[in-house]
């Protein structure tokens, strides 16, 4: 629930999640949007949809709409822009279930460091354990979603992160059903939010830790894919999710950005 949840990021990115949580108590039932906790998305995808999209941005700040083909993109990016936003587009990644096998594998031939353990975002997470979490992926330019959404009060989800005997959080990782029930894309799961804090990397901690979240979600929930955004040319990130089963699905994923409201001219990394 809205009055209840946490919000992170700089302070720009904090109101774009209240936002977000407080449009989606009133469009959650709506087949046509989703929502991982950062902003409502439009997944309506025909190029005459963009004006949906522009009034999403002007209403939160930043309105994503994800898996359009590169015409539909590129059609709605010229209608965006002309109307005065900005826009960002990552290339839209995926993996079916066939993944789930290739996440056991390197989980059973892969563990954490020993000195770690793993904790999932619940009922009980305390507010030291989200200041953490937050200060750990703000390091990494990544924004972490509403507390509500990471800690399945909101749709189906599973966050784990890893943390040191002294309560350091030195990575996270999170898979999130997004889509409402009534959606013909209920079975989709937006996959994402990998960080690992600067003196851990290296010791591959978030794609562990990834691959322990897309097993428990697909265990838990009739999950069937999942998705997730990488910036063209972010090599690193497309090697981690080629080592989870992941392959680029020639589709993309749009953002509209309000450049007054969210100054800084992106959502995340």
């Amino acid at each position: 629930m809205a009055g209840t949840s946490k919000y992170f990021g700089t302070p720009d990115q904090q109101a774009l999640e209240r936002r977000a949580d407080l449009l989606w108590q009133i469009v959650k039932g709506d087949p046509r949007y989703s929502c991982h906790g950062r902003a409502v998305a439009l997944i309506e995808r025909g190029a005459d949809d963009v004006g949906l999209q522009i009034a999403l941005a002007r209403m939160q700040g930043v309105a994503p709409a994800p898996r359009l083909t590169p015409e539909v993109m590129q059609s709605r990016k010229t209608a965006i822009e002309d109307a005065g936003l900005v826009t960002d587009v990552y290339e839209h990644w995926s993996s079916d279930v066939s993944a789930i096998p290739i996440a056991k594998e390197l989980l059973a031939r892969r563990a954490l460091p020993v000195e770690l353990t793993v904790q999932e975002v619940g009922a009980d997470t305390t507010d030291d354990d989200y200041k953490n979490l937050d200060a750990l992926t703000q390091s990494c330019g990544v924004l972490l979603p509403a507390s509500n959404f990471l800690c399945g009060s909101e749709r189906p989800a599973v966050c784990l992160y890893a943390k040191t005997a002294e309560g350091e959080a030195v990575g996270v990782a999170a898979a999130i059903v997004e889509n409402p029930p009534s959606s013909s894309e209920a079975y989709r799961a937006w996959w994402g939010m990998l960080s690992t804090s600067e003196h851990w990397r290296g010791r591959g901690i978030a794609k562990l830790l990834g691959a322990m979240a897309m097993v428990a979600l697909v265990g838990r929930h009739k999950v069937q894919f999942f998705g997730t955004g990488i910036r063209p040319g972010n090599t690193e990130s497309a090697k981690l999710c080629e080592g989870l089963g992941f392959s680029p699905s020639g589709l993309l994923d749009l953002m509209a950005i309000d450049p007054i409201t969210m100054s800084g001219g992106r959502m995340t990394k």
